[in-house]
């Protein structure tokens, strides 16, 4: 873990800045073992971003001696190696995982691994250079760090969070930057290079507004009802600040930034072709409900389906009650205050029940379990080797029976919060396999197109209703 480096030669350290240095590397140690042990219940991509800041606090400023920098060695070789082969299976998420370990610890394990990551970059070599150095051990650091921390953002399904977060933090850390350093304007304004950082920066900053638009923040709705437009406020005014201080940098043009910009740009580009393509292989079934509810998790990319990155799951869609832009009335500390909690589930189409659990709990909310995720549910074989998941059930409310056949729009069970399930919503999928099991890795799903419904293919935020139906709310209460 993070060790202080010795004063550069000819610039002593103060004593109180070693001090400092010593006490964020005891707290980054600490911080990593937390993420070890499951101590912390925070957002995946938090827990990297406090862990990079804390390993690079614990290291002497680039600026001290712009001439020291990390240089090409055996040394740095190894590092390197050792961050990539603990990069992967970040990158590639639980997936890699699943029927390998238990899938309720895989967050710990990829968690360490992203911890790994972080910390190896502070035991970089550096050295005096005759020019000014092009990546300094802090600027490493903190381009793992972010590296790390959008690729646990995705596939922990994080994407909005580090969205707003990113967009909000990202001029605060530049009005910074340019007050500590006492930079307005560039020395050469209009030198090449700081051209071509700007454009790259401003193309960034582009595509990670148009990535804000398609339905992204309404699952806001369910993470902190009445948000919303606080939220997409902040966003959009963070992204607009940071565009103006674009066009004045600070002197010294990051290679490392640039980079990073890039990368996310084609990732988030990639993204959005993803969440406006038409879906393949698609099958159609019938609404699973009476009345009219929106989709809190649906479509083809981690933009707007956190589902995404699962195999297992990545093509299914939650869905909630919502009202005046609430999931709930009341305080919503119970879950009889949930507008779906309770609601009638009906068969999709004609079938046969090949799997039922019913005797799970309903889980207080914001509980959740990784154990059995779909908690109580059923699965329909509707035909054609397709097979229809309804997860997160209340618990004794299921029906028929496994062999059981059934009509399309007869009422199955009542929507519950079992499993891993934060507040109480409807999972659906359809599926290859005629039973779940979240480490099944033989499992596929397919993208759902709805009959009669007013949006056939539903992206988060739509509303699944009938063509003739009631009017938008959590459908009728009991």
């Amino acid at each position: 873990m993070p060790m202080t480096q010795a004063p550069t030669a000819g610039r002593p350290a103060h004593a109180g800045s070693v001090v400092a240095r010593r006490l964020a590397g005891a707290l980054a140690a600490t911080w990593f073992a937390a993420t070890v042990l499951g101590v912390l219940d925070l957002p995946a991509v938090a827990v990297v971003v406090v862990l990079g800041v804390l390993v690079m606090l614990s290291d002497e400023p680039d600026t001290r001696d712009p001439r020291r920098g990390v240089v090409a060695s055996r040394r740095n070789a190894v590092l390197a190696g050792g961050a990539t082969a603990a990069f992967v299976p970040v990158a590639v998420g639980a997936d890699l995982l699943v029927g390998r370990v238990p899938l309720e610890i895989a967050p710990l394990v990829l968690g360490a691994l992203a911890g790994v990551c972080v910390a190896l970059p502070r035991l970089a070599q550096t050295r005096e250079l005759a020019a000014p150095a092009v990546v300094g051990r802090r600027e490493l650091i903190l381009g793992v760090t972010a590296l790390v921390a959008g690729a646990r953002a995705y596939q922990a399904g994080e994407t909005v969070i580090a969205m707003v977060a990113f967009a909000v933090v990202l001029p605060v850390v530049m009005v910074v930057r340019r007050v500590r350093r006492g930079e307005g304007r560039p020395r050469w304004p209009a030198h090449r290079a700081h051209r071509i950082q700007a454009a790259n920066l401003w193309f960034f900053l582009a595509v990670l507004a148009a990535a804000g638009l398609p339905g992204t923040f309404v699952v806001w709705g369910s993470y902190l009802p009445g948000a919303g437009p606080v939220v997409a406020t902040a966003f959009w005014v963070g992204l607009a600040l940071a565009a103006v201080l674009v066009a004045v940098p600070v002197r010294r043009v990051s290679v490392t930034a640039n980079l990073l910009a890039l990368l996310a740009s084609a990732v988030l580009v990639a993204q959005l072709v993803g969440t406006l393509s038409g879906p393949r292989d698609a099958v159609t079934i019938g609404l699973p409900h009476a009345g009219a509810w929106t989709a809190i998790s649906a479509g083809r990319s981690a933009l707007v389906n956190n589902h995404w990155t699962l195999t297992v799951q990545r093509d299914a869609i939650d869905v909630v009650g919502i009202t005046d832009g609430r999931t709930h009335d009341g305080d919503g500390t119970r879950l009889e205050d949930f507008l779906i909690f309770g609601q009638p589930v009906l068969a999709v189409a004609d079938g046969r029940i090949t799997e039922v659990v019913d005797g799970l709990p309903d889980l207080p909310v914001g509980g959740y379990t990784r154990r059995d995720m779909a908690g109580n549910h059923l699965v329909l074989d509707v035909g054609g080797g397709h097979h229809v998941l309804y997860g997160h059930l209340k618990q004794g409310s299921v029906r028929p029976g496994v062999g059981e056949q059934v009509r399309r729009g007869q009422v199955l069970a009542q929507v519950g919060d079992s499993g891993n399930s934060g507040e109480p919503h409807l999972h659906l999928q359809v599926q290859n396999r005629p039973t779940f099991d979240v480490e099944d890795r033989t499992i596929r799903t397919h993208p759902i197109l709805f009959a009669d419904a007013v949006d056939a293919d539903v992206r988060r935020g739509e509303m699944l209703a009938p063509l003739v139906g009631v009017p938008h709310g959590g459908g009728s209460r009991r």
